[in-house]
This record gives C-alpha cells, structure tokens and sequence, in this order.
C-alpha cells in the first residue's frame, strides 16, 4: 500500500514529464544522414540553424508552416535548376520576415541567370524603367505595366514570398534588385524559360498611349558589352556620392547639408574629425536650418553618429536653429536607429518617404554557409526594440515628399528643393 508521500511524489514527477513532453519542440523533419543528397544536406542544415541561431526565427512565423515549407523543398531539391534552388532556399530564409535573414547568391548562380537589358525601380508611385540598353533610351522614366502580359501588381505579389523583409519598403527595394531577371520570370511561371523572349508593356513619359517591346534576355557576361543610358541621381548635387559622409552649405549658407551615406569611419578622414568639423561649423556659423541626410545609408554601427546626434542636439538648444532628417526606402537598419535617435534627443522634423528599415527590427547579422552549395545565408542575432509604442513596420516621415520622376531626370532633388 502507498503511502502519501509516495502518492506525492509519483504525481509530482508525473506532472513533470507531462511538462517537458509539452514544451519540448520536435521536428517532423528527417536528420542529416550521410546518405543525403547535397540538395538535401543544404535545406536541412538551413532549417536546423536558422531555428538554433536566430534570435526567435518563429515569432512572425508559424513552426508548423516553416517545417511544412522545408519538407516541400526537400521533396523538389533534386529535380530543380540551380537557379530555382537558390529561390527556394531564399522563400525559405523569408519566412522569418526578417529584412536581416536571408540567403546570399554566388557567383555561379549569376553566371546561369539571365536577365533583360533594362532595370526597374519605384519611383514616384510607380515602377518605372531605370536603367535602359541604349537603344531603348526614350524609354528611360517609362511606367512598367506588365511583364508577358502579367500585371507588375500580380507579379509582385507572386515574388514577394522570396525575398527577406518586415516592411513592403523593404520588400520593393529588394525585388527591383531582381525585376529584370527572366530566370525570376521563369521560377515565377511568367515565362516558359529563361532564355525566352519577353514581351514588356510600358507608359513612355508625356504619353497617354501604351507600347509593347520585345526584349532578348542576356547573360550576366553579355551586360559588359552593352552601353546604357539611365536614371543617375547622382547627377543631383545632394545625391548620393561614395564617401561615406560629406557637407556643405545651400542657399548662400544659410543652410548645412550633412550627408551620411553609411555607418563606417573613412581611415582617411576618420568619422570623428567629420563630426568635430560640423559642429565645429555650427558652433561658429548662424544657420538657419540643418539637412541631415540618411536617405542612402543601409546601415553599419550605428553608435558612430551618436555624438553627431548629441551635439546638435546641444546646439540646437543655444543657436535655435530648425532640423530636418531626410529619411526613404534606403535608410536601413543602424541608419534607421540614428533617424529614431534623432526624434528622441533633438527637435527635430522627419522628411521624405517611409524608410526601408523598420523601428522595431531584428539585426546584428552573422553568417553560416551552406556545405554544398556555398550558399551563405546570414541571419539576425539580436531584436532592438526602439519604440515598443511605435507601430510595427516602416518609420514615417512627419512630412512626406516623393522625388518626382521630372526633377530626377533633370537632376533637381525635390525632397531639398521643397525644404529650402
């Protein structure tokens, strides 16, 4: 006969297993075996470490959906093209919807690709043609309307499950890094194959009538021997340039543009004397208004720019001078936090277009490669938490100015225009 300490005892452990038996997470995928193909290697050596190194891969993302996902993937890997592996392995990475995670492409998926003689970008409420083969050139600031008939609207929300994002900012800005590719066509089922000709239906600007060209997919090799004409903000003065960060005044010095293209120190002209010679500029100078420009800065160590944000934050205070932060879809990640701190520490107004980094975001990436593919894939280590009140997504300009498609092509930056 039991006692009741034994009776005690055995509903404690009883309790105990049924605990751990609930909380322990189980994978219907099958292990690694030596007896895997490489395909099969790759998709469950990515879903093994994506779950054990992301901070919480499933917080936007169901386990269920992902194991599903992966065992589908798992099931084609050995039928598909490289090409078409790499977009799996890539709508995998993405359902973290994390701009952070995602897979990297090598060299020899590019060599395999092929792609129109144009690129395409959204710019001023529209897809348009940015990048054209020279003999296209009056084509140059076309609106895209569809793709073999496919509507650009249709094609993007067929692509959007491939590419890594936590915002449709974001989202945009990395499907017009791949919109021109016919082996995205293809994976997409708007084209029968890569090397297909492809019919693409267009608004040429100052024209109410649409027209239909013909283009000849090319390989990454053939692009060097083409010429092209495009859309080049950098023809503007306050585009962006290569270094890394610049000013100079506007409207006969009464106003200080400070441009910060990404968070790194230049060896050269280290980030601290840039930052001294600013303030040092707005110590001794009465301006009027201050520019700060982090409209292309994807991102770096954001804590560079800090004493920037904390300086004019304290001249501010003195001189009463007002400030701007020009922000859209390139501010990214660290560049984004310096956007928020800026809100935070200064009085200061938010100008321009949703960014393409979101408040509230996982980062701090690292990497692993994929045994047989080479294929790297990075992945966030760390969720910052900016704003726990601020809305999930893009942070919001409190003045929004879209860069017109007539000033780009004609080199005026309408966001500064409109400002000054």
């Amino acid at each position: 006969m039991c006692n009741k300490r034994t009776i005690s005892l055995f509903l404690l452990v009883s309790l105990f297993v049924l605990f751990f038996a609930g909380c322990r997470t189980t994978s219907n995928l099958p292990s690694l075996s030596e007896q895997d193909s490489p395909r099969t290697q790759d998709v469950k050596t990515l879903y093994s470490t994506l779950v054990k190194v992301h901070p919480d891969f499933f917080a936007n993302t169901s386990r269920k959906a992902f194991e599903e996902a992966c065992l589908h993937a798992l099931q084609e890997a050995d039928t598909l093209s490289d090409v078409d592996f790499y977009y799996t392995l890539g709508k995998l990475a993405a359902m973290a919807k994390d701009s952070h995670t995602a897979v990297g492409i090598t060299q020899e998926i590019v060599n395999q690709m092929r792609a129109l003689p144009v690129q395409f970008a959204a710019i001023d409420g529209s897809w348009r043609l940015s990048v054209v083969e020279s003999t296209y050139e009056r084509l140059l600031g076309s609106t895209l309307l569809s793709i073999n008939s496919v509507p650009i609207d249709e094609i993007i929300e067929r692509a959007k499950n491939l590419y890594s994002h936590d915002n449709d900012v974001w989202l945009n800005a990395k499907i017009a890094q791949q919109l021109h590719l016919s082996s995205l066509y293809a994976y997409l089922g708007i084209a029968s194959d890569p090397s297909d000709d492809v019919l693409l239906t267009v608004l040429p600007l100052d024209s109410l009538v649409e027209e239909t060209v013909v283009l000849k997919p090319i390989s990454a090799s053939d692009f060097a021997t083409l010429s092209f004409a495009y859309i080049d903000v950098s023809k503007m003065k306050t585009g962006p340039v290569s270094r890394p960060y610049r000013a100079f005044e506007l409207n006969e010095g009464e106003v200080l543009f400070v441009q910060y293209n990404a968070c790194i120190s230049d060896e050269q002209f280290p980030i601290d004397s840039f930052i001294d010679q600013v303030l040092g500029l707005v110590s001794e100078k009465s301006y009027t208004k201050i520019l700060i420009d982090l409209r292309y800065n994807s991102g770096g160590d954001s804590r560079l720019f800090e004493p920037m944000v904390k300086g004019l934050s304290s001249l501010q205070k003195e001189k009463g001078f007002s400030l701007d932060v020009l922000i859209g879809e390139g501010t990214f990640s660290s560049a984004l936090m310096n956007a928020v701190h800026f809100t935070m520490l200064t009085d200061c107004r938010l100008v321009g277009t949703p960014t393409g980094g979101s408040v509230n975001h996982y980062g701090e990436v690292e990497l692993f490669t994929l045994p047989n593919s080479g294929i790297q894939v990075m992945h966030s280590t760390k969720h910052f938490v900016m704003d726990r009140s601020y809305p999930a997504g893009s942070l919001q300009p409190d003045l929004m100015i879209y860069q017109t498609i007539e000033d780009l092509l004609n080199g005026i930056d309408t966001q500064v225009e409109a400002i000054i």
